[in-house]
């Protein structure tokens, strides 16, 4: 067999960029990105902090009811607070037939599991708090809650009782508390 001659193989230097600009530093854009985000993350995950260490301050003095059901004099607005064993916190001074219509809605709420859908919502808006979309879901979906919950309680308590509930609710929404 013939084979032919081969080229003997070059080697060439290494090449050195020679430049007469001077060097500039670049800026990574994915990096700068992603400190903002993770500051955007870290400052929504503080404030969460924060505020639930004031919020367990603010009903450390309340008293039990019944049940799982606190009465403080430093709640003004009834809520839910607690991941595994939910507690119901009611401002004093309500009326009976509006503070057990109060406790209706705030029943169903544990009981459709709002207390565990807010706060992971809320992780995700976390991590998402960049996105306006996010941010409206967020909020709509907290309406859609407070809507399904009175639908629950006036679906339970039957119809005749629609406009009595209405009026537990403005008065509480208003701040008028006998």
């Amino acid at each position: 067999e013939v084979t032919a001659p081969s080229l003997p193989s070059v080697q060439r230097p290494p090449r050195q960029n020679i430049s007469v600009a001077p060097q500039r530093k670049t800026i990574d854009l994915f990096a700068v990105s992603g400190y903002v985000w993770l500051s955007g993350v870290v400052a929504m995950l503080l404030y969460t902090l924060i505020s639930y260490g004031q919020l367990k301050r603010m009903v450390r003095t309340a008293t039990r009811l019944e049940g799982n059901i606190r009465q403080s004099e430093y709640v003004t607005s009834p809520f839910v607070l607690g991941v595994f064993r939910p507690i119901i916190y009611l401002p004093y001074g309500l009326k009976q037939s509006h503070q057990d219509h109060i406790i209706a809605h705030e029943q169903a709420h544990i009981r459709r599991g709002d207390h565990l859908i807010k706060p992971l919502g809320f992780l995700i808006l976390s991590v998402h708090w960049f996105n306006p979309f996010v941010w409206a879901a967020f909020i709509l979906s907290g309406r859609d809650m407070e809507m399904s919950c009175d639908e629950a309680v006036i679906r339970k308590l039957g119809e005749d009782v629609r406009a009595e509930y209405s009026a537990s609710l403005l008065n509480l929404a208003t701040g008028r508390r006998m």
